[in-house]
C-alpha cells in the first residue's frame, strides 16, 4: 500500500506460514521472551485516542502486479474443533475457540529446515557484520498460535561479556507471529538484546520486549533514514507484488555491520578489547526494490549502559542473596542508592573473585562483572555467527474411522516449488574490520558522499558449507502419536530438503527437491498411519468430520502504545515537541497492507527521542561539537544517497534476482523545508483487532523495590 492517510485505507487479502528447526544452527526472529531476576509489571496507562492527522506528501509507488494467491482472513479465526479438543466441551459436532477458552489440536508437527552455514575457519575471528538475501514468499495459509515463526535470521553475539552466553546480541530476521499484524508475507524484525535479554532492551526505537514501552534512559536505537519507516511493528512487504514464483521468487537484501559512525576511528585485525579504539556503531542496511540503503544503528553506548548498574544488582542477586550485613553488599546497595560514586564502587570491588578480566573460560551460572569493553560498541561480535531457523511445531489432527482405520490431517508449510532447485538464502557472507575502515573517511565529517564509493562488494567473506539434513524428505515421518503434556513436544516430523552450496565465491541455501515431477513436490494434507508409517491419501478416503478440522489463530494483536502517560518511575519526557526546530508536531499517519495505522513525527536528527538522554549520560561523546559533525553527516548522506544507494554485494547464482518491494506505506516523503537531517519517528501502532500493550516493566530488588535500569 502506498503512503496514505486515515482515510486511504485499502482492504487486502494476506498469507504466512511456519517451520521449527530440529538442531543445527539457529538464528531467531524475535529474542526470546526474557527472563528477569526476579522482575514484575504493571498496567499503567490506557489506551490512547487518535493522533492528530494531517495529509502527508504523495509518493507514487512502483507499478505492481496483483498477487496470484489469495491470502488468509484479516480477522482471527477461531478454528474447528471437535469438542474432545476443547476442555469444557461435550457433546457432538464441532466447536471453535469462540465457545471454549483454549483449543488444542491432537498432535503436533515440527517442521525441520537443517542447512547449516558457518563463518569461514580461516577468516578473522572477529566478526564486524553479516549479510544475506532473503527469499519472501506465502508461508502459511494461516499462522498457528503457537509462538514466534523466524524463517531465516542470524544471531550476532558479543564475545567474553558474560559466561551465561551473548550479553548484547544482534538478532532478527523473517518473523511470523500474528500479534504484529496478520499480513500476507512475514515480516522483517531488525532490532536487537542487551544486558542478556533485558526487559527494556531497546527492539523497537522505543518499545521493548513484548511491545512493552521503555524509558528514555535506555533507547538506544537511533533511525537514519529520513525515506522509510521501520515501525516497531516490523518491516512489512508490499502485499500485491508478483512473487514471480516461475522465476526464482523475490528476495531481500539484508545486513548488519559495524560502522565508524560514532566515535569511530581506524581499527586492526585482532585488536584487543579495550576502550580507545575506534567505537562501533552497528547498522542496518536493506536492498530492495523500492529502498536501498541504511536504516536503523544502535549507538555504541547501547550495550553497556548503565552496566554498573546492572553488575551490582546481578552481584547482590547471585552472590549474596541481598544480605547487606557484608560490607561489599552493603557497598553495592550504597551504589544503587546513590550513596557512593563509580570510581569508589571499584576501588571497594577490586579484588573479588567476580570482578575484572574476560568472562572466557568461565562456567556458566558464574558470576561475572561485565566490563564495558567486552560489549559490541567497543569490540566486534564473536566468531561463532549462527544463521537459519527457529520456529516451534504446528497443530494437527487425528481421527479415527469406523473401520479402526486411522488418519491424520497436516498442514504443510508452502515451500516454494515452481522448480526442482529454489533459491531461499542466498550470498551468505561475513565481514571483518576491513568493512569498517573501508567507512572511516566515508563518514568524516565534511566528507564528499557523492563521490563515495559504498559497496561491500569484494569486502566479505562467503561462508563455509558445513552439514545439511541428508535424511529423504518426502512424506511426513511419525514419532509417536500419543499426545504430549509439552506443547511443544512433536508427534510428526516434516522435511524441507535444504542444501546449502557454495559455487563462484557465493555461499547460497537452495531447496532441492531432488528431480521429482512438479505435482511430486511438497506434502499432502492426509495420511493414514499403517504400521507406524504415514501413507498419502486423498481426502475421498479419509473420515468426513477429518476434513473440516482447522487450528486457530491468534486472537488478538498488539497495538503499540505511545509515550504519552508516565507510569510510576518512568521518563518519557524526552518524546515532547515543543520546539518546532528540532521536531514536528504535525502527527502523521500511514496504513500497511496489513492495516496497521502508523503514527508519526519528523524530528531533526540529532534531536530524536533517543538522543536526548545521551546527550545527559555522555555529555563528551555528544557534546555540542560531535553532535553538530553526526548532524552533518547525516545531512549528507541523506542529500547523497536518498532511499537508492547500493551498499549490499548482490547474489549472481540466479539467472533473475527479483527484489521484493517494501509496503509503500513505509516509504515516506519528507516534509518541505525538511528534506535533509530530519527523520521519522513512530510514535504508535495501532492494529486491527489489537489490545493496546499498556504494561511495563520494573526490576524487583532483593528488598521488594521496583526500579529500572
Amino acid at each position: 500500500m502506498s503512503h496514505a492517510t486515515l482515510h486511504d485505507v485499502v482492504s487486502r487479502p494476506a498469507v504466512l506460514l511456519t517451520l521449527t528447526l530440529l538442531g543445527g544452527t539457529l538464528a531467531c526472529a524475535e529474542p526470546p521472551e526474557p527472563e528477569v531476576s526476579p522482575a514484575a509489571s504493571t498496567t499503567s496507562t490506557t489506551p490512547p485516542t487518535a493522533p492528530s492527522t494531517t495529509t502527508p506528501p504523495s509518493t507514487t509507488p512502483p507499478t505492481t502486479t496483483p498477487p496470484t494467491t489469495t491470502g488468509p482472513e484479516r480477522e482471527w479465526f477461531p478454528g474447528v474443533y471437535l469438542p474432545r479438543h476443547c476442555p469444557g466441551s461435550s457433546g457432538s459436532g464441532f466447536v471453535s475457540e469462540a465457545d471454549a477458552d483454549s483449543c488444542r489440536a491432537d498432535l503436533m508437527m515440527g517442521i525441520n529446515m537443517h542447512a547449516e552455514v558457518i563463518r569461514l575457519p580461516e577468516s578473522s575471528e572477529q566478526v564486524y557484520g553479516v549479510s544475506q538475501y532473503l527469499r519472501i514468499f506465502d508461508f502459511a495459509a494461516r499462522n498457528p498460535d503457537t509462538g514466534q515463526f523466524g524463517i531465516w535470521g542470524q544471531w550476532i553475539g558479543s564475545l567474553g561479556a558474560h559466561p551465561n552466553g551473548a550479553f548484547n546480541s544482534i538478532e532478527g530476521g523473517l518473523f511470523i507471529q500474528d500479534k504484529m499484524g496478520r499480513s500476507r508475507f512475514p515480516k522483517y524484525m531488525a532490532s536487537a538484546a542487551t544486558h542478556l535479554y533485558s526487559s527494556d532492551s531497546d527492539t523497537g526505537s522505543g518499545w521493548g520486549f513484548q511491545e512493552r514501552r521503555i524509558d528514555c534512559s535506555v533507547l538506544g536505537r537511533l533511525t537514519l533514514s529520513n525515506r522509510m519507516l521501520v515501525p516497531p511493528n516490523l518491516i512489512a512487504f508490499d502485499e500485491q507484488q508478483d512473487t514471480h514464483d516461475d522465476e526464482g521468487g523475490i528476495f531481500v537484501g539484508t545486513s548488519w555491520v559495524a560502522l565508524p559512525l560514532i566515535g569511530g576511528e581506524t581499527r586492526v585485525d585482532g585488536q584487543p578489547h579495550g576502550l580507545d579504539g575506534g567505537l562501533m556503531t552497528w547498522t542496518f542496511f536493506i536492498d530492495a526494490a523500492n529502498h536501498s540503503g541504511p536504516l536503523v544503528a544502535y549507538v555504541p553506548e547501547h550495550w553497556s549502559r548503565r552496566v554498573d548498574r546492572w553488575n551490582a544488582t546481578e552481584v547482590l542477586d547471585d552472590v549474596y542473596g541481598w544480605n547487606l550485613s557484608d560490607p561489599i553488599a552493603a557497598t553495592l546497595a550504597a551504589y544503587l542508592d546513590g550513596e557512593v560514586t563509580n570510581a569508589d564502587l571499584h576501588a571497594a570491588i577490586s579484588d573479588q573473585d567476580w570482578y575484572g578480566g574476560s568472562a572466557e573460560g568461565k562456567e556458566f551460572g558464574s558470576p561475572h562483572w561485565v566490563r564495558q569493553e567486552d560489549t559490541l560498541g567497543y569490540s566486534p561480535a564473536r566468531g561463532y555467527l549462527p544463521t537459519g531457523i527457529e520456529m516451534p511445531p504446528i497443530p494437527a489432527f487425528l481421527v479415527d474411522g469406523v473401520d479402526g482405520r486411522t488418519f491424520i490431517k497436516v498442514f504443510p508449510p508452502l515451500i516454494p516449488t515452481a522448480a526442482d532447485r529454489e533459491g531461499l538464502v542466498l550470498n551468505v557472507q561475513t565481514f571483518d574490520v576491513d568493512l569498517y575502515n573501508h567507512f572511516v573517511d566515508v563518514f568524516t565529517p565534511g566528507a564528499d558522499l557523492s563521490g563515495s564509493n559504498t559497496a561491500f562488494d569484494g569486502l566479505g567473506t562467503p561462508m563455509q558449507v558445513e552439514s545439511w539434513d541428508e535424511e529423504p524428505w518426502p512424506g511426513i515421518e511419525v514419532l509417536d502419536l500419543q499426545p504430549f503434556d509439552d506443547p511443544y513436544e512433536t508427534n510428526l516430523l516434516l522435511r524441507v530438503p535444504l542444501r546449502p552450496r557454495k559455487a563462484d565465491d557465493e555461499t547460497d541455501v537452495f531447496i532441492e527437491w531432488g528431480g521429482v515431477d512438479a505435482d511430486q513436490r511438497g506434502w499432502a494434507a492426509y495420511y493414514e498411519i499403517v504400521d507406524g508409517q504415514a501413507v498419502e491419501v486423498a481426502s475421498d478416503d479419509v473420515p468426513s468430520e477429518l476434513l473440516d478440522l482447522e487450528y486457530a489463530t491468534r486472537r488478538e494483536t498488539t497495538s503499540l502504545v505511545a509515550h504519552d502517560e508516565e507510569p510510576d518511575g518512568y521518563d518519557f519526557s524526552c518524546w515532547v515537541c515543543d520546539d518546532r526546530t528540532t521536531c514536528d508536531d504535525t502527527g502523521y499517519e500511514t496504513v500497511a497492507d496489513d492495516g496497521s495505522r502508523i503514527s508519526y513525527r519528523w524530528y531533526r536528527f540529532r534531536d530524536q527521542p533517543a538522543l536526548r538522554d545521551l546527550r545527559l549520560e555522555y555529555p563528551d561523546a555528544y557534546s555540542e561539537a560531535n553532535l553538530t559533525d553526526l548532524q552533518s553527516v547525516v545531512e549528507a548522506m541523506h542529500r547523497e544517497w536518498g532511499g537508492t544507494q547500493q551498499f549490499l554485494e548482490r547474489p549472481t547464482n540466479l539467472d533473475t534476482l527479483h527484489l521484493a518491494e517494501i509496503d509503500h506505506a513505509l516509504l515516506v516523503e519528507p516534509p518541505a523545508g525538511k528534506e535533509h537531517g530530519w527523520v521519522p519517528i513512530v510514535t504508535q501502532v495501532e492494529l486491527p483487532d489489537g489490545v493496546w500493550q499498556t504494561d511495563v516493566d520494573y526490576r524487583e530488588l532483593g528488598d521488594g523495590r521496583l526500579v529500572l535500569r
